[in-house]
């Protein structure tokens, strides 16, 4: 059995997001199963012919739902409060990897599991980019190395 890394705390970011969505600038964006499931068919359609989106696909194929949060227009004071809150609703989750480029750092929490090697219910946070991504489902380990790898 594969070892099981600490799960990004859902429920305590989702929680956070909602207390910050109220500041001003602040955009927030929630797609459930039905949702990603009918962006799976509107991409695979657009794009029947292109092996790019054919990879995009795949990569969505165990995604169950998607929230985007971004406070890039926020004040500068806001957004160091919402880095705060941010941060401490991770402090307890696993940082599965971490990524910088020219100063600019990204997290990525989770939960790993060696035996399928799978990250599943996992967090994108880039302070530097007021930016929080999480994605409900799982995805390879591999794939998610090569996108953060990617310029």
């Amino acid at each position: 059995m594969g070892t099981q890394g600490k799960a990004a705390g859902t429920s305590r970011i989702s929680t956070t997001i909602s207390e910050c969505r109220q500041y001003e600038g602040a955009d927030y964006l929630k797609l459930g199963r039905f949702a990603t499931g009918a962006l799976k068919g509107v991409i695979r359609v657009a794009g029947i012919d292109d092996p790019d989106v054919s990879e995009a696909v795949g990569l969505l194929s165990d995604i169950r739902g998607l929230t985007v949060f971004s406070y890039d227009d926020c004040s500068e004071e806001d957004k160091a409060s919402i880095n705060l809150k941010l941060t401490d609703a991770l402090s307890d989750s696993e940082v599965l990897m971490e990524t910088s480029d020219s100063g600019e750092k990204v997290k990525i929490y989770g939960s790993y599991d060696e035996s399928s090697d799978k990250v599943s219910d996992f967090v994108i946070f880039a302070p530097s980019e007021s930016a929080l991504i999480c994605i409900k489902g799982s995805v390879l380990m591999e794939t998610i190395a090569r996108i953060a790898s990617d310029d």
